[in-house]
């Protein structure tokens, strides 16, 4: 057998595994002998193939024009209906390209394929279903023929084969030797009188008998040749979800609980911040109100603040609480000078004082002071009410 092909078996209903020469019974009272071949699969260096018994397996040739070979899938098996006894809803079909415009088909009954798949249990999808015949060794011009007790397993082409009864095998012969006369025929068996006596009148000169059977005949197998997969379409691998899902659910549910305490305590902390929000905007509200009664609030918070800013400086850095203070220092202690309003323009950044005063001195007096300190003060107006002079002031920085 070649150093990297092992074969699943299936005789007489029985399953056993074919690898070096070495038979391994697979049967299902035998899964503990089953732990070699999965190591095998598992380290996916070893091949190994499940041979579909030869006899439940129809291989042909087919020649497929341009047009034909892209609807192929499709078509195939109305292509093939009328050479086949079965409908072809009972009829699985495969397929695998040979060159441009030859195809490689295989047709199997399903219920063999689904009764297989049972017996091959978890190994059915993880190996390739390849026909029988297709795993003897072949070249141009030459038949294999593997000879046991009551069967003969024959190849007679590139992907053409079959396994058939002793007693039908010398006319099976006769028939293809009549379409096409090989150039040599390798016949496998362990009586090489009795193996050629059972060829009948073959009349191919070029006739090789050696010894061995089925296990021999794999030693010259070939990789290389293509083969039908049959696990196609309908039977195709499919991912092993249920398996996957048996050895992460723990896994999942733990996750699934975490998640949804992680939901849960997200959305408990966003409805206590909403509250926390809700309470500060009012609470903002209300400062508001205190400190402008009147007007309309749009955005207590933003209408805050801008006023502020508007008290901390306005476009030349001067702040009113700058301007304020040294006011403050000129009115105390009380004086002559009555403070009777103020008013701060914030995009001029200035005050406007308007005061009382027992004469004009004393007015030109606290401008004189104001322009000490560093500020600049013009007088804008001033006039004579009674016996006191009243004058508006504007204070602002220096420039």
């Amino acid at each position: 057998m070649s150093d990297n092909l092992s074969v699943i078996c299936l005789r007489d209903d029985a399953l056993y595994w074919l690898d070096a020469g070495q038979a391994c019974d697979l049967g299902a009272d035998a899964s503990d002998k089953r732990d070699p071949l999965r190591e095998v699969l598992a380290q996916r260096e070893h091949g190994v193939v499940f041979a579909v018994p030869g006899g439940d397996v129809r291989l042909l040739e087919l020649s497929v024009s341009p047009e034909e070979r892209k609807h192929l899938g499709a078509s195939l098996p109305f292509m093939l209906e009328e050479s086949l006894t079965d409908t072809i809803e009972d009829v699985h079909f495969a397929r695998t390209p040979l060159d441009r415009d030859r195809y490689a088909v295989a047709m199997v009954d399903r219920a063999s394929m689904l009764r297989w798949a049972e017996e091959l249990g978890e190994l059915a999808s993880l190996v390739p279903w390849v026909p029988e015949p297709l795993l003897l060794p072949w070249s141009p011009g030459e038949w294999t023929l593997v000879l046991d007790s009551d069967s003969a397993l024959l190849r007679y082409g590139r992907c053409l084969g079959t396994r058939i009864e002793n007693a039908l095998l010398p006319t099976l012969l006769e028939t293809l030797a009549q379409e096409s006369s090989p150039e040599r025929v390798i016949v496998y068996g362990e009586d090489e009188t009795a193996d050629l006596a059972r060829l009948g009148p073959l009349g191919t000169p070029g006739i090789q008998w050696r010894k061995g059977g089925l296990a021999a005949a794999l030693l010259l197998h070939d990789p290389a040749t293509p083969a039908v997969n049959l696990l196609q379409g309908d039977f195709a691998p499919q991912l092993p979800y249920r398996r996957w899902w048996g050895q992460w659910r723990r896994i999942a549910a733990l996750l699934l609980v975490a998640l949804s305490i992680h939901l849960v305590g997200g959305w408990l902390d966003l409805q206590r911040l909403e509250r926390e929000n809700r309470v500060l905007r009012t609470e903002i509200q209300s400062v508001y109100r205190e400190v402008n009664p009147r007007g309309a609030v749009v955005d207590a918070q933003k209408q805050l603040l801008r006023q502020l800013d508007g008290l901390r400086g306005g476009a030349t850095g001067t702040t009113f609480t700058g301007l304020l203070s040294p006011l403050a220092e000129l009115f105390s202690p009380p004086g002559s000078l009555v403070l009777a309003s103020l008013s701060y323009s914030q995009r001029n950044a200035e005050l406007r004082v308007n005061l009382l005063a027992a004469n004009f001195a004393d007015v030109e007096s606290l401008r004189v002071a104001l322009e000490a300190a560093g500020y600049a003060a013009s007088l804008e107006s001033s006039s004579r009410s009674g016996d006191r002079v009243r004058a508006r002031l504007r204070v602002g920085e220096r420039s």
